[in-house]
């Protein structure tokens, strides 16, 4: 469900800024039917670390509407352009990760090649650059 399509009355967003110090400030805000593009303030909470923010404005929302059909959004309040690099980040990190994983079977599959040419595990290791205990591992 998008947020597009959550019932107003009952949706909260939690906004996390830094403390001065440490840990994170969330101000609850709940979402008004009359006009949905100004939410409403309605209370604060914290936090010590960015992986309670959810938790943390979930407990201040259920304390305040008890209904079965909240809905609550929870992240850090930080500037739109650092953000997006931060998304950046994650996605190159998922990209790395891939190509890790994609390098990885390609030298087990040209690993196995060489063997079957009759290539000894030195000389296997020596064109791969992997070790020989590596390569040994690759050919089981």
């Amino acid at each position: 469900m998008s947020m597009a399509d959550w019932p107003l009355e009952h949706g909260y967003i939690g906004k996390a800024t830094p403390r001065a110090g440490n840990g994170w400030q969330i101000k609850i805000y709940a979402l008004d039917p009359q006009s949905p593009a100004e939410p409403r303030l309605v209370g604060l909470a914290e936090c010590a670390n960015l992986e309670r923010i959810e938790e943390k404005t979930w407990e201040f929302v259920h304390a305040l509407d008890d209904s079965a059909d909240v809905h609550v959004l929870a992240a850090p309040d930080i500037d739109d352009d650092l953000m997006a690099r931060v998304i950046g980040a994650w996605k190159a990190m998922k990209q790395a990760k891939e190509a890790e994983a994609e390098a990885a079977a390609q030298i087990r599959r040209v690993v196995k090649e060489l063997r079957e040419l009759g290539l000894s595990v030195t000389d296997i290791a020596y064109l791969t650059h992997v070790s020989r205990g590596r390569v040994s591992q690759l050919l089981v």
